[in-house]
């Protein structure tokens, strides 16, 4: 019998600072049917962190995922993501 994998339900773009003066996670606006479609969200966060904190900012691709990466003034460094609804943490 083969097993299928099946896509999650949605996915999530999610800021988070790896670097720098604590800062509350950001969650992108909306939800994703793919990877693909939420490119634009990354793009669209990535975008809206660098102008609030004034940084620059840059994106790549890590693991077939679109990643950006923005480096504010306040020594902050965000990475912004794409996850999966079943990689989201748990509340509780």
């Amino acid at each position: 019998m083969n097993a299928v994998a099946l896509d999650p339900a949605a996915y999530v773009v999610v800021a988070e600072v790896i670097h720098g003066p604590h800062a509350a996670p950001i969650l992108g606006e909306g939800l994703f049917c793919s990877i693909k479609c939420a490119e634009i969200g990354v793009r669209e966060l990535t975008c809206s962190i660098v102008e609030s904190e004034e940084g620059v900012s840059f994106a790549l691709e890590h693991r077939g995922r679109p990643v950006g990466c923005a480096v504010t003034r306040g020594g902050r460094m965000w990475a912004i993501q794409v996850l999966a609804s079943h990689e989201l943490p748990t509340l509780g």
